[in-house]
């Protein structure tokens, strides 16, 4: 009787912990070959007590933006989208009639396969700029032109810059999700965008966009990281980008 009930509550202790555990799933990965074209989950399949939130994957067809997979969560208030072929970028962020984002005359979802940085003086970047929130980086960012650089071989050389750099037209590596089972619920999309090459920058951008159910809130959280052995310099900005109903006719800024 003792060795049963001790056997008990071993199973029970084993239960409670897997059900405390995150629930995670991968969509996409490189190392291990993993790529989901579809995908979805509801609240109600992993946090009962908060059913009304939802999260979609899909990959896009038709053309420029054939084979873009875009990411939607749905968390009962806010509604946003997550492009992993552009570099872990927003598309856009909603809640009721408030739009984050903006209407760009570049109506697709572009992969990045067509577009070529170099076009235009170094203008490519803007075939594909339609996102609300676009990163900008990384070995580099801002107008195109010519920098000086140390070779592999210790020699000062040149090479052509390019808008806003490479990040926001890489593919993500790895992308995954995670549901807290426990409050307040945080629902993650994380995902991996490497910028590197032999004698060059191997600079990792490790990402995490997430919310709560019911909030009216999503948060960023990046950590870059030089993964070769010398020092890199390296540069980011956040390219946040608004329309209406935020920017319009009549439409004021106010600051403190």
């Amino acid at each position: 009787m003792k060795t049963l009930l001790t056997s008990l509550w071993l199973v029970l202790g084993l239960a409670s912990l897997q059900a405390a555990e995150p629930y995670r799933i991968t969509l996409t990965s490189s190392s291990k070959q993993i790529h989901l074209d579809h995908w979805s989950l509801s609240g109600a399949d992993v946090t009962p007590e908060h059913p009304d939130w939802s999260i979609t994957k899909q990959t896009l067809h038709g053309g420029k933006q054939e084979g873009v997979d875009l990411i939607t969560v749905d968390n009962g208030k806010i509604r946003f989208s997550v492009i992993p072929t552009r570099g872990m970028g927003v598309l856009q962020a909603s809640m009721e009639d408030v739009v984050l984002g903006w209407d760009s005359p570049v109506k697709e979802v572009v992969h990045p396969q067509f577009i070529r940085l170099e076009d235009r003086g170094g203008l490519g970047w803007l075939e594909g700029f339609n996102e609300w929130m676009v990163r900008c980086g990384l070995e580099s960012n801002g107008h195109p032109g010519t920098d000086r650089f140390i070779n592999n071989v210790g020699d000062e050389a040149t090479m052509d810059l390019t808008l806003h750099g490479k990040i926001a037209n890489i593919p993500a590596s790895e992308v995954e999700v995670v549901i807290d089972r426990h409050p307040p619920y945080r629902i993650r999309i994380r995902g991996r965008v490497d910028e590197r090459m032999f004698y060059g920058p191997k600079l990792e951008l490790m990402t995490e966009i997430s919310t709560t159910p019911h909030s009216d809130t999503l948060r960023i959280d990046d950590t870059i990281t030089n993964r070769g052995d010398d020092a890199q310099e390296f540069q980011i900005l956040y390219h946040a980008n608004y329309g209406p109903p935020l920017l319009e006719a009549g439409a004021r800024f106010l600051g403190a």
